[in-house]
């Protein structure tokens, strides 16, 4: 067997597929931004999960505020409601939309970006490109946040209900 070569392994971190490492956001082509659409649950039926777009300059995701998170990490954000209509709400819950909209003190999202959003436009504010890897990237990020609310939160949660419940105690207590 001949022996391995470990003079290639410098490089071991990066990509080793030349076009994929060297992709880069397409530009805005005379007027348009690439923006990407997020589908919720009933459009997800027919349509892939999200996908680019390109939208005009003066769309209205612009007017948006970028949200909290997205914010924070300096990748902004914004998004905008199609006006998704279904008579079954559940069918226009999206969770994407939902978790980029997190608070960053308290993990909930603002009621309105809780349930039955619909499909959205999700561009950034400063008209770059916008690729579906990067809308991942926060969205995955906005996800491992809520994990670690999830963690402490509950445990918190129930340390601060004990001391307003009267009982000590105990597998015939109540209000254990």
């Amino acid at each position: 067997m001949a022996p391995i070569d470990y003079s290639k392994w410098e490089n071991i971190d990066t990509d080793s597929e030349l076009e994929a490492s060297q992709q880069q956001a397409p530009m805005s082509a005379s007027g348009s931004i690439q923006a990407v659409i997020v589908r919720c649950e009933v459009e997800k039926r027919k349509f892939p999960p999200w996908s680019t777009i390109r939208i005009t300059e003066d769309h209205p995701v612009f007017s948006r505020p970028v949200p909290d998170v997205p914010r924070l990490i300096e990748v902004p954000v914004v998004l905008y409601r199609v006006g998704t209509q279904s008579s079954n709400q559940a069918d226009l819950n999206n969770q994407i939309a939902t978790y980029l909209n997190i608070d960053a003190d308290s993990g909930f999202a603002l009621p309105e970006w809780q349930s039955h959003v619909g499909t959205i436009v999700v561009a950034r504010k400063d008209r770059k490109s916008l690729l579906p890897q990067h809308l991942e990237g926060v969205w995955m990020y906005c996800d491992r946040i809520l994990d670690l609310f999830g963690e402490d939160w509950w445990m918190g949660y129930c340390e601060e209900q004990k001391q307003f419940r009267p009982g000590k105690g105990g597998e015939e207590d109540v209000d254990d």
